[in-house]
């Protein structure tokens, strides 16, 4: 039951919500009266399950009863509830009512639009909710309390955002990293060390004999290297051949016709460092094999080739530095570029790179990372 709305006053007690026998709550409906003939309009100024505030352009007579129509906006949907009311007070344009004789059905219904305006939920035509932030329900009186840290406090959350600063600052340095060697980084698809080195390989299939001891890493100018033995290819063309035949004695057709084995001595053609495609080992080779590297004695003799793509040729022309990392050499050298050229059957650029440091004899051969860097500016 609702009581008529007064002034507030110095001396007066208010009631809190949770203290009433029905929860009262303001939603935005209006009620149509029914009064004989005429109907009046009136907004509702709150509601609960006992009763219900109404603001009337005209004044009811307590204790009058109505017949009241109670129509709520729902997103372009109007709900309707018939109830009977009895006015019990007047303040103005504030009136006082009472439901009389309020069915269980539309009590439910009632305390269904009651519960779900106080929560937020409204309810469209399409099922769906709409949440409302609002604050309908009495809360927990707030104390405040000291919130004074103490030092130690202070120190780990000094601490913790220095981390977290730090952290931060790591991965952005990491990301900025990673960018500039995306868009000025130029790779090399392979490279090697190599030397402008004198490549000693079987003529055709024989035995080869080593005359220089296992282990021998530098050779003078002349000096013996390996014998070589293969059968002489000859071939006979023309009549002037075949009657040459009849002149010469049976030990030299013999090796004419390959039935012996010529004997050559290979020598050093310069003072060189003694490279090994595989190990030193007497016995048959066969035509076109590796025997051994002669790499001339010389300050930087050894440079590094590197295989780069067709593609890359615009980006080789604003090189700025050049870091080479030969493996099994630890620290990372610089280089300059000393030459260029096609590789006729991979159509990739090659470049002789020059490193800034003289390797040492033993890199030759040895795989090579080789990383270009454009001009920043």
């Amino acid at each position: 039951m609702t009581s008529a709305i007064s002034s507030p006053a110095a001396n007066v007690v208010h009631e809190a919500v949770d203290e009433r026998q029905y929860v009262r709550t303001k939603i935005p409906a209006r009620v149509l009266l029914h009064s004989g003939s005429e109907d009046i309009e009136c907004e509702i100024e709150d509601i609960s399950l006992g009763g219900l505030g109404l603001r009337c352009p005209r004044e009811l007579k307590p204790g009058s009863l109505h017949n009241a129509s109670i129509q709520l906006d729902l997103h372009k949907v109007v709900l309707k509830i018939d109830a009977r009311i009895k006015v019990t007070s007047q303040q103005g344009e504030v009136i006082g009512a009472q439901f009389i004789d309020l069915d269980g059905q539309k009590r439910d219904i009632l305390r269904y639009i009651i519960s779900a305006y106080m929560s937020g939920e409204i309810a469209d035509v399409n099922g769906l909710f709409n949440v409302m932030q609002r604050e309908n329900y009495i809360k927990q009186r707030k104390h405040k309390f000291a919130a004074e840290r103490s030092l130690l406090e202070r120190v780990q959350a000094v601490l913790g955002s220095l981390l977290y600063l730090l952290a931060g600052l790591l991965i952005a340095g990491v990301l900025a990293y990673k960018a500039y060697l995306f868009f000025f980084r130029v790779p090399a698809t392979q490279a090697i060390v190599s030397a402008d080195a004198h490549v000693i390989s079987m003529p055709e299939n024989g035995y080869v004999k080593f005359l220089v001891p296992a282990g021998t890493e530098r050779v003078k100018a002349g000096q013996p290297i390996a014998t070589v033995s293969t059968q002489l290819a000859t071939s006979f063309t023309t009549p002037a051949d075949l009657k040459a035949l009849a002149d010469i004695s049976q030990t030299d057709l013999q090796a004419l016709l390959g039935r012996s084995l010529i004997e050559t001595t290979i020598a050093s053609p310069c003072d060189c460092y003694l490279y090994l495609p595989k190990k030193m080992t007497d016995g048959y080779g066969y035509k076109f094999a590796e025997l051994v590297h002669l790499i001339p004695v010389e300050e930087n003799s050894l440079f590094v080739r590197a295989s780069f793509p067709f593609d890359k040729l615009k980006d080789l022309g604003d090189i700025g530095s050049i870091d080479l990392q030969v493996f099994g050499v630890g620290e990372s050298l610089s280089g300059t570029v000393i030459g260029s050229a096609l590789d006729p059957l991979t159509q990739e650029l090659l470049l002789q790179i020059s490193p800034a440091k003289p390797l040492p004899v033993t890199a030759y051969q040895k795989p090579v990372a080789v990383d270009l860097f454009k001009r920043l500016l």
